[in-house]
């Protein structure tokens, strides 16, 4: 906070375009596809917004313009919001929910239509406690929520579309958002995106079309190169998993 890289300056006084933050993204990035493992083909960025902004993001960028459809699973709040942004660009589908118990389960055996542009659902309801441990099945892409789970336990990125995540849960401080997308996905919806929206536009420009929130992106980094220290997700997830057998045994 008094003085970054040598420079008798702070990280956030100095300019977020200079060489010495373009290598804390760079870094920051990269140690994301380290350590899950994300394919070629996928893009890392950070954003801001959080997961609500996300909400939008994903169907306009992801939902046809023209009869546009997607699929949800309505597991507590996040999901329902999520329903709801996207009910506003297109038709917004719920394939099942666990609302009629106040959100206490999972819902099972649900049928996802072939014909919606994506599925989507949050892995992890911090409100309700519940948490889905297995990719639900289908041949369109699958978008997920992770903002309260991510990189607790191992994931396979080739299994999603999209995958967002708020940083305040397990990286770093609020102010940044994780977006990991395939790449190929993008620019198909025949939708005008405002430049804001549209993920091509923050690929080209690194998460740097504007000000990115730096202390988040610099502390996320710093998490990161924690986690791979440690050994990565296989080390974090039993140290959750006995943290979890403590207290719920």
């Amino acid at each position: 906070v008094l003085n970054f890289d040598d420079l008798d300056l702070s990280l956030i006084e100095i300019s977020h375009r200079s060489k010495n933050f373009v290598a804390v993204m760079e870094e920051a990035q990269a140690l994301v596809k380290e350590i899950m493992n994300v394919p070629d083909g996928y893009s890392v960025l950070f954003l801001q917004g959080g997961a609500s902004l996300q909400f939008i993001m994903a169907p306009f960028n992801l939902m046809k313009a023209e009869g546009g459809k997607a699929a949800y699973l309505n597991t507590g709040s996040w999901s329902t919001k999520a329903i709801k942004e996207a009910g506003r660009w297109g038709e917004a589908v719920e394939v099942a929910s666990s609302k009629d118990k106040n959100f206490s389960y999972v819902p099972k055996g649900f049928d996802i239509p072939s014909d919606a542009d994506y599925f989507h659902y949050t892995s992890n309801n911090t409100i309700f406690g519940t948490t889905v441990k297995e990719v639900p099945q289908t041949d369109i892409p699958v978008v997920c929520d992770m903002s309260s789970d991510i990189m607790s336990r191992p994931v396979n990125v080739a299994d999603y579309g999209l995958i967002y995540a708020g940083a305040q849960k397990n990286m770093g401080p609020a102010g940044a958002t994780l977006v990991i997308v395939k790449d190929e996905l993008l620019g198909k919806t025949g939708r005008d995106i405002p430049a804001y929206l549209d993920y091509k536009v923050h690929i080209s420009k690194d998460s740097m079309f504007n000000t990115p929130p730096v202390f988040s992106v610099y502390v996320s980094m710093l998490t990161l190169r924690w986690l791979k220290g440690l050994g990565g997700i296989p080390e974090i997830q039993k140290r959750n998993q006995e943290k979890a057998d403590l207290m719920y045994g």
